[in-house]
């Protein structure tokens, strides 16, 4: 496994430049907060310098490519030609993907307290943020909420990827997820009101996922109609059938 990791971070460095997406998610808050005043504010610093809509587009492409190249590319049958199977191919691809994500959250980390401490040097980074806590516990229930919508995201795209075999409209469906969250809320919200039992479906669990640490719990059950324990365990359920679903696909499809 240790061998077939090894190659997978080697194709994400060749192939799909990693280390340049990296350096963009450092040098992104950096731009945003040092070209705009109106960023160097506490909603803005805790969102990382507005960089975490970069982390997640970033994020879903790179989970894209990660399976279409390797069929693309034809790598993936010197793969299963050696002593591999698709569920250690599988689950590599998980690996690193997730790997990817925690880098790419790190990076616009260090490039945003590099920001803030070069242009707006009196911040105040213990500064209390309401029932939040401070900035730093802004700033890390930021990144959880963005990176359980990534992981949601990641699924459909997997799946996408597999059936169609083209990174193109997985992209777009991950893309569409990410900025079209208000027409989502809305086809949503539109569904429940036909049947309140729709109040389950994965739309409106990603949007429910995609406010934690926006709104009180309180306040998002009565939004929801549901407790935040449940509106979790729905999500895990999604998540684990997703990618369920992907793996199932990726183990079928001819090479």
């Amino acid at each position: 496994m240790l061998t077939l990791m090894k190659q997978e971070y080697y194709k994400a460095f060749k192939q799909n430049r990693l280390y340049i997406w990296l350096i963009l998610g450092f040098i992104f808050p950096i731009a945003i907060i040092g070209i705009f005043k109106s960023t160097r504010t506490a909603g803005s610093i805790i969102n990382l310098g507005q960089s975490l809509i970069y982390v997640e587009m970033a994020g879903i492409i790179i989970t894209a490519l990660s399976i279409s190249q390797e069929f693309g590319f034809g790598t993936i049958r010197p793969l299963l030609s050696r002593r591999f199977s698709r569920g250690e191919v599988f689950i590599s691809k998980l690996l690193l993907n997730i790997s990817v994500y925690i880098g790419l959250f790190l990076s616009a980390f260090i490039g945003t307290v590099l920001a803030t401490a070069i242009f707006a040097p009196k911040y105040d980074f213990s500064q209390k943020l309401g029932y939040i806590g401070n900035s730093w516990q802004g700033m890390m229930i930021s990144i959880m909420d963005v990176a359980l919508q990534m992981i949601f995201v990641a699924a459909l795209v997997l799946m996408v990827t597999n059936m169609v075999k083209s990174s193109g409209a997985a992209i777009g469906l991950g893309v569409v997820m990410i900025v079209a969250t208000p027409i989502i809320s809305v086809i949503s919200l539109k569904l429940i009101d036909l049947a309140p039992i729709l109040k389950w479906n994965p739309f409106n669990i990603y949007l429910g996922i995609a406010s934690i640490g926006q709104v009180k719990p309180s306040i998002m059950a009565q939004i929801m109609d549901m407790s935040q324990g449940a509106m979790i365990s729905a999500y895990l359920i999604y998540i684990v059938l997703m990618y369920g679903i992907a793996y199932l696909i990726f183990r079928k499809r001819s090479v």
